[in-house]
């Protein structure tokens, strides 16, 4: 099952290198994540951990929305602090998300709202331990460790945001929001009793060019 789900990412993935040899538009953009975990059961890491986004997506038009393949490296986890400890779990995704977009042209600026699903595949996962001002980062899957839990390589859920597009030059300047819900209980371990999914908000900044100015 994870082999057939990294074949099919990858061959989505692939599809979105060579997408902007037809697009409209192509885009890189970079911003912040701040993520959690929605858990069931003793799960430790019940705080937020802010990291980084980055990627790109290439824009298709039909009309009056657009269909938008990106692809994404997404770092997401959670935290977990006591009075004298900080530990932090991130899990590192390469992310395809295939998003419809409903653009509105005011003037200069192209205010846009977008949704759709994603897939996800953790590339890497580190813990990062903190003792009384000491840190040590380590895989997440060291055996040595208490309070890290199996995970499943794949998630899924759905993204939606808004953004605003202005025109710059021969491209134009983004700013977007997102929030995306990962549907996957990605624990992977005995426990019965326990549930843990993904989510996220990302805020990006990014430019992209059209087609005509390629």
């Amino acid at each position: 099952m994870k082999f057939c789900c990294r074949i099919l990412l990858a061959a989505v993935a692939a599809f979105v290198f060579n997408a902007p040899l037809a697009a409209q538009e192509i885009a890189l953009k970079g911003g912040v994540a701040i993520s959690r975990f929605e858990s069931t059961g003793p799960v430790q890491f019940d705080g937020s951990f802010v990291s980084t986004a980055f990627g790109g997506h290439a824009r298709f038009h039909f009309g009056r929305i657009a269909i938008q393949p990106e692809l994404q490296m997404v770092s997401r986890g959670a935290s977990a602090s006591g009075s004298t400890t900080d530990d932090k779990m991130r899990l590192d995704y390469m992310e395809v998300p295939v998003m419809i977009v409903v653009p509105v042209a005011i003037g200069s600026f192209e205010p846009y709202v977008f949704g759709g699903p994603m897939l996800s595949l953790e590339t890497r996962c580190r813990l990062t331990l903190e003792r009384d001002d000491l840190k040590t980062t380590l895989d997440c899957d060291d055996g040595s460790i208490e309070n890290s839990f199996d995970r499943t390589v794949i998630d899924y859920g759905a993204s939606a945001g808004l953004g605003v597009s202005h025109r710059i030059g021969s491209g134009r300047i983004l700013l977007e929001g997102r929030y995306t819900w990962g549907l996957r209980d990605i624990y992977d371990g005995i426990d019965e009793s326990i549930e843990v999914r993904n989510r996220s908000a990302v805020i990006s900044i990014g430019y992209a060019i059209q087609a005509d100015g390629m």
